[in-house]
């Protein structure tokens, strides 16, 4: 593959909405998640919502283009795999009770990556305890991409509203203080793209492979992937939006970076600082001049580094679909044969 990996740096603007509580905390009133910062507060979305709801993006995806996952992770379960790694060990001749390194893992991470897209990109960590499941071991493979929390560059806007859930009783009719909030919100990405069906144990086996997958069927995860990712910044969706659903306008822009030569950077848009030089004023602001960082890096790295920037949703869709096609071309160039490398033969990330 010609890039590595894939950075982006963003800002977007989310309005009356009530995504990522931290919950009631025994009142009736639901709170947001806030981080604190001096004497300021400032609205924060965990980046482990935002990934859960780009990898139900990336399953659907998936079911609807006919790539392998196992049965319970087209649910997008959280303890995939273990299933699977169960039925592994008790249908090998010998049957395995309990899980070792240096015979294991190569073999099984090869198979888990080969049947499961899900688990290839998102990841798994796969605990057993002979006591409950028979057998025992850990099998563990990092998720190929992160995402950091979306951060507001201003102290938090929230508003309270009391509503009711009805009930026929009215000893039962209760009241609840539901929030409400709106701001533009730094947030940054970064997708290993060579890890992407790259088997972590393969030194630990014979004759295994660096990678699980074939080149074209990595670029076509790839793709998929991105194609979640993009779906989910056009159309963002969170946790209690069903009537708290965001309004999106005004900002929305941001730098993608393409590495040839390992991670791709990204640059926050948001920044940490001690107002007035005192420690004892820290706030966070707008970092205007983040992708211009970016722009620099990249003049000073031969080549090494590609930028492409959007301004509105319109062109950051044509920005994706550009490095979208150019993973589908190099799909093409290699089911063609022009590309292929001699079998076993893969570069390490």
């Amino acid at each position: 593959m010609k890039y590595k990996s894939l950075a982006i740096s963003f800002r977007i603007q989310l309005g009356f909405h009530a995504a990522n509580n931290e919950g009631a905390g025994g009142t009736n009133v639901m709170e947001p998640r806030r981080i604190t910062v001096g004497d300021k507060e400032y609205d924060g979305i965990s980046g482990e919502i935002v990934r859960h709801h780009v990898l139900e993006h990336f399953v659907a995806l998936c079911q609807s283009n006919g790539v392998p996952l196992h049965q319970r992770c087209q649910g997008l379960v959280p303890d995939r795999c273990k299933n699977e790694v169960k039925t592994w060990m008790s249908t090998q001749n010998p049957k395995i009770s309990k899980l070792v390194p240096d015979q294991h893992y190569a073999t099984l991470t090869k198979k888990m990556i080969e049947n499961c897209a899900l688990c290839d990109i998102g990841g798994y960590l796969v605990a057993l305890q002979r006591k409950q499941d028979g057998v025992e071991g850990t099998l563990k493979r990092d998720s190929c991409f992160e995402i950091g929390w979306l951060i507001t560059e201003h102290p938090a806007v929230v508003n309270y509203t009391q509503h009711s859930a009805y009930d026929p009783d009215p000893e039962k009719h209760n009241l609840f203080v539901q929030n409400m909030r709106i701001g533009v919100y730094g947030g940054v990405l970064r997708i290993d793209l060579d890890r992407i069906g790259f088997n972590d144990w393969w030194w630990l086996g014979q004759n295994v492979s660096r990678y699980a997958i074939s080149d074209a069927e990595r670029a076509r995860r790839i793709r998929l992937l991105l194609e979640a990712i993009r779906q989910w910044l056009l159309s963002p969706t969170f946790a209690k939006q069903a009537g708290w659903l965001h309004h999106p306008d005004g900002t929305f822009e941001g730098a993608i970076v393409l590495s040839t030569d390992g991670p791709a950077p990204f640059y926050s848009p948001i920044k940490f600082e001690l107002e007035g030089g005192s420690p004892d004023r820290p706030v966070i602001k707008p970092n205007p001049g983040y992708r211009q960082i970016l722009r620099d890096l990249a003049t000073r790295c031969d080549n090494t580094l590609e930028v492409k920037e959007f301004n509105n949703p319109a062109e950051f869709k044509e920005k994706m679909n550009q490095v979208i096609e150019e993973f589908r071309r190099q799909a093409t160039q290699q089911e063609s044969g022009s590309t292929n490398r001699p079998e076993g033969e893969s570069h390490a990330p």
